[in-house]
């Protein structure tokens, strides 16, 4: 029985409430969890996403289980971890044995649609399984970014605008809208690149990741230049902002928006001086990366300014959705359903794992190719990292430390060892589980990804030779 069949069941024998007739996914690419004032942030104008969330359910303790787009989104989209699906980073194709959540909906009736921020999610890495209609035309951005590598939050919105213009409203409709603004290089339009530092980008060399990269800027502490990077990435969310708001604009007028479930998350988020490398993401596994923007705003606004606590992930976004619209999940989802209308002490006990995507050169042929990079377990108060390729492990205790700047193994306590060792246990478990679906780098047209991702700030050169160094 398709969603619509469904409603009018329920409606007519007085049930459960009828399902969302609408879904629509706002994804805020490389955008930290920290830079909204409903989290808290009081230096950041985010007007327009602090309304929205007083009118949602928000997880200020969510995560991203993967940190750069493509695997990400394919996460979120599979309610399943990376070494399940078997996407391990950017480039890669997404195997279409996949279930992914614009196919579930197809098959209930819903029209589907998806507008692509960036390149990472182009068509040609199989992540448009399931959509009708997928709008992935870039825009040129000359001196910043090659040709078609991405496109501007109002263009973005736009072209939303445009589309429901073109097909007016479907009775069930999924729209999927990706963001990439916040992520590098931070180039936000007038006004908003003055907005946080009077004089814009002006004078700002560009950042390196590694020492002896000439030309390029070495940040490994907060300094006035980085300053100006962090109010640069300010600048971006203000600007994002606005567009999100236009979209949602777009959406009450049209009747779409209060009778749609909306979730808005971000992919992974950005570090900054905090940890290496700077500003950039995709190698390590501290809170500034891995955690997320979580919200869903329920038709209505219903139980809007509730907040439910616990360790919360992307992965549980697809069962939640779909026990909304009273659909039964895939087998295989590492997810749970969010207790939307429950008790949201329901949660308090969820354990979660989360992986980094580089750097590449530690892969090995044969096994699960992000099985030697860093990765997490995060229980409660408390988060065990290893990684594997530096023979490292660390341990946070994030009340008391929620920046992670106390390693408490560096000193360990009885009582420390024992709970490291039990988590480490999950942890090891969790990893020897992979059971990849079978992926390929995308061949046909390699260079033309690499160039991309270099235009994108994704390789450096390096002794002569070219690696990857942040997604």
């Amino acid at each position: 029985m398709g969603v619509a069949a469904l409603a009018l069941a329920l409606a007519a024998c007085g049930g459960e409430p009828a399902p969302p007739r609408h879904v629509i996914a706002i994804s805020l690419d490389t955008t930290r969890a920290d830079h909204f004032g409903f989290a808290g942030n009081e230096r950041v104008a985010t007007p327009r996403l602090d309304a929205l969330a007083a009118e949602s359910i928000v997880f200020p303790d969510f995560m991203t289980v993967v940190s750069t787009t493509l695997a990400s989104h394919t996460s979120l989209f599979t309610g399943k971890y990376a070494h399940h699906h078997g996407v391990p980073r950017n480039g890669f194709v997404v195997n279409e044995d996949n279930e992914m959540l614009a196919e579930i909906l197809k098959r209930e009736g819903f029209h589907t649609a998806g507008f692509a921020g960036s390149f990472a999610l182009e068509s040609r890495f199989d992540f448009a399984q399931g959509f009708d209609h997928y709008d992935e035309s870039f825009d040129t951005f000359a001196g910043i970014v090659g040709d078609q590598d991405q496109r501007r939050a109002e263009t973005v919105t736009d072209a939303v605008i445009a589309y429901l213009d073109q097909i007016g409203v479907p009775e069930h409709l999924f729209l999927f809208v990706h963001y990439f603004d916040p992520h590098l290089p931070y180039d936000a339009p007038p006004p908003f690149e003055t907005r946080y530092d009077p004089r814009g980008r002006e004078d700002l060399p560009p950042i390196g990741l590694q020492r002896g990269k000439k030309g390029r800027l070495v940040l490994g502490r907060e300094t006035p230049v980085a300053r100006r990077y962090a109010a640069q990435y300010a600048a971006e969310i203000s600007y994002l902002d606005e567009h999100v708001g236009r979209l949602l604009d777009a959406l009450a007028e049209r009747g779409i928006l209060d009778q749609a479930i909306v979730v808005v998350t971000s992919d992974h988020g950005e570090n900054f001086w905090e940890h290496v490398p700077f500003f950039g993401h995709g190698r390590t596994v501290y809170r500034t990366t891995m955690d997320a923007v979580g919200m869903i705003r329920l038709p209505g606004g219903e139980r809007g300014g509730t907040v439910v606590r616990g360790v919360l992930a992307s992965i549980d976004i697809l069962p939640t959705v779909l026990r909304e619209l009273h659909i039964e999940p895939p087998a295989g989802v590492d997810g749970e359903a969010i207790p939307l209308r429950g008790d949201p002490g329901a949660v308090q006990d969820r354990t979660r794992f989360g992986q980094a995507t580089y750097p590449w050169r530690v892969e090995r042929e044969g096994s699960w190719a992000n099985l030697p990079k860093a990765r997490f377990v995060r229980e409660g108060r408390y988060k065990l990292i290893q990684t594997p390729y530096l023979h490292t492990a660390e341990l946070y205790d994030l009340e008391a430390d929620p920046h992670e700047t106390h390693n408490l193994l560096a000193s360990p306590t009885p009582e420390v060892q024992a709970l490291a060792a039990r988590l480490a246990g999950e942890l090891d478990a969790w990893a020897a589980s992979a059971d990849p679906l079978p992926s390929r780098f995308e061949p046909s047209q390699t260079e033309e990804t690499l160039e991309r991702l270099r235009r994108l700030g994704y390789l450096i050169e390096s002794e002569g030779e070219e690696r990857v160094d942040e997604p």
